[in-house]
C-alpha cells in the first residue's frame, strides 16, 4: 500500500507476529496469575486455622495439666479461655487476607484506573476470589 519494497513487509509482518505472541503469552500469564489468587487465598485462610486450632489445643492441654478434677470430670473447665483464644485467634489469622479483599481493589483502582479495576472485579466474579468489599 505505501509503495514500500516487499522485504519491509517481509519484516513488519514478523514483527506482528512476534507482538501477537508476546501479547498472548502475557494473556496466560495474566490467567494464570489471577486462577492462583484463589489458592493462595485458601492457604492463607487454611493456615489461619490451623494456627487458631493448634493455640486451642495448647490451652486445652495446659487446663488438663493445672486444673485439679478435670480429668475426672469433677472441675469445670475454664471456657471464658478458650472463648478468649478463639475469638483472638480468629480475628488476628483473618487480617492478612482480609487486607487482600479490601486491599486489592482500592490498590487497582488507583494505580491502573476504572478500565482495570472493572476487569478485576469481573474476574473476581467469573472466579469466585471475592475481592470486594
Amino acid at each position: 500500500m505505501a509503495g514500500m519494497s516487499h522485504r519491509i513487509r517481509e519484516r513488519t509482518d514478523a514483527l506482528d507476529a512476534a507482538g501477537n505472541t508476546t501479547a498472548a503469552v502475557g494473556k496466560g500469564f495474566a490467567i494464570g496469575s489471577a486462577a492462583l489468587v484463589s489458592l493462595a487465598l485458601l492457604a492463607m485462610t487454611m493456615k489461619s486455622v490451623g494456627s487458631a486450632a493448634l493455640k486451642m489445643v495448647e490451652e486445652v492441654r495446659r487446663q488438663f495439666n493445672t486444673i485439679p478434677g478435670l480429668m475426672e470430670g469433677t472441675a469445670k473447665p475454664d471456657y471464658a479461655t478458650c472463648v478468649k483464644i478463639s475469638t483472638d485467634a480468629s480475628i488476628k489469622e483473618m487480617i492478612p487476607p482480609g487486607a487482600l479483599v479490601m486491599l486489592t481493589p482500592l490498590i487497582v483502582g488507583i494505580f491502573f484506573g476504572v478500565e482495570t479495576l472493572s476487569g478485576v472485579l469481573a474476574g473476581s466474579l467469573v472466579s469466585g476470589v471475592h475481592v470486594m468489599p
